[in-house]
């Protein structure tokens, strides 16, 4: 008798310790890497911050998003190669950057396409911008969440330009994505295409002497240590997004994929309005670097890139939807 109240014991000892077990891995939170070249502190580590928090609220814990800036995990390219074997679940980049997988994504970087920042917003705060975000994430197996102002893109020089024949032969640095080496090549520069983590090098060293991005990302960089000349070409208007592997999305819990798409949509609302209202504070923080502030015949530009869409005809019905908001 005694020796059957022993293996019943053992037997309840196992299940209750087979129970704990079970209860403890169904509590541990869904672990999710964000990656992010733009440097710690950067609009763009904010988004990403203000995104893991209302992620890890949204689901009373169940998700923890740890944030990578700074280029921690490679450059843009390598982290989002790196969303279909798992190496990071989510990339934080402008949407031009999967050009590589959809030819539609090449509408970001699209020069002078908004009327002004208003149009912008309106565009990827619609239905429109909706169904482009799904349009383009199938098209290269991607889920889109989270549509954010970036910025206008601005152009930090070596050398003052303030037309578009001035442009003749700049070296300037873009990514390497086929409507910004296109968009430098008709107006007159000599574009190059480079990490972003070796921007500073490059200007440094005079392998590039100009680049072109959002201000927040410029003054984060330091490029007002090596560019005298900051112009003021808005040439692009750039959304970024919360970029996942479309199949790791849709494999997780509805619940969680609800919570996720939530917390995406506040923290790009957070991080638009963050962005237009810090727009001027950068300008005048360039100029309390000593850089002058150049305003450039933005016409001249305008023209010399007018008939870009010869070279992406695949973009035309988008370009006539995005102009034909008001």
């Amino acid at each position: 008798m005694k020796k059957k109240l022993g293996f019943l014991w053992i037997f309840v000892l196992v299940a209750v310790l087979f129970a704990a077990t079970t209860a403890l891995a169904a509590s541990k939170p869904i672990v999710m890497r964000l990656a992010n070249v733009a440097p710690v502190g950067d609009a763009r580590d904010l988004s990403c911050q203000k995104f893991a928090e209302l992620a890890a609220q949204k689901t009373n814990g169940a998700v923890k998003i740890e944030v990578f800036s700074g280029g921690t995990l490679g450059d843009w390219r390598v982290t989002i190669e790196g969303l279909k074997p798992g190496i990071v679940q989510i990339v934080l980049e402008s949407l031009g950057t999967i050009e590589p997988y959809t030819k539609y994504a090449a509408i970001d970087p699209y020069p002078f396409l908004y009327r002004d920042e208003e149009h912008f917003m309106k565009v990827w705060s619609s239905e429109l911008g909706r169904q482009l975000l799904d349009q383009i994430g199938d098209d290269g197996d991607f889920k889109l969440l989270g549509a954010q102002y970036r910025g206008a893109r601005y152009v930090t020089s070596k050398k003052k330009f303030t037309n578009a024949a001035e442009l003749a032969g700049l070296k300037i640095r873009v990514p390497q994505l086929k409507m910004y080496l296109r968009t430098w090549e008709l107006l007159g520069a000599a574009p190059t295409p480079m990490a972003a983590t070796e921007i500073y090098t490059g200007l440094q060293q005079g392998t590039v002497e100009a680049q072109e991005n959002p201000l927040s990302f410029n003054y984060s960089g330091a490029f007002y240590e090596v560019c005298p000349y900051l112009v003021v070409t808005k040439h692009v208007l750039s959304n970024d997004l919360f970029i996942f592997d479309k199949n790791f999305f849709n494999g997780l819990p509805e619940d969680i994929r609800h919570a996720l798409s939530e917390a995406a949509m506040e923290a790009a609302k957070w991080r638009t309005e963050y962005e237009i209202a810090q727009e001027n504070e950068y300008i005048k923080k360039f100029q309390e670097k000593n850089v002058e502030v150049v305003y450039p015949d933005v016409a001249s530009l305008k023209a010399k890139v007018e008939n870009i869409l010869v070279d992406f005809p695949h973009l035309k019905e988008i370009v006539e939807q995005i102009q034909a908001v008001k």
